[in-house]
């Protein structure tokens, strides 16, 4: 069966990806995943805290990636909380697509 291929904005072959993707190759996995959370906390969670205000799905799942990456939790616990979470959480937005993007990222 082939791979499924995952919508991208822009094109892989963009000046700006293949910088991204140069820099992203001299870090360690720790640097990238401090990176990840860091972004998204500051970037990604506010558009779904501004579309659904009362819902802590997405927030708790980074605080557990903290934890993990602190050695507070284990991965399979992470992984769950990340899959139940948010992926609950966009599975209910399928009206409302900023908010339902936002969780999956």
């Amino acid at each position: 069966m082939p791979k499924k291929l995952r919508k991208m904005l822009g094109a892989a072959d963009s000046p700006y990806i293949v910088s991204l993707m140069r820099l992203i190759e001299t870090q360690s996995k720790p640097t990238i995943a401090k990176w990840c959370m860091d972004y998204c906390e500051a970037h990604v969670l506010p558009i779904f805290e501004k579309h659904c205000p009362v819902y802590e799905r997405p927030r708790h799942a980074i605080e557990a990636a903290r934890d993990w990456f602190d050695g507070i939790k284990k991965l399979p616990e992470v992984k769950s909380i990340s899959l139940n979470e948010c992926h609950a959480a966009a599975r209910e937005l399928d009206d409302n697509p900023a908010a339902q993007a936002a969780a999956r990222a």
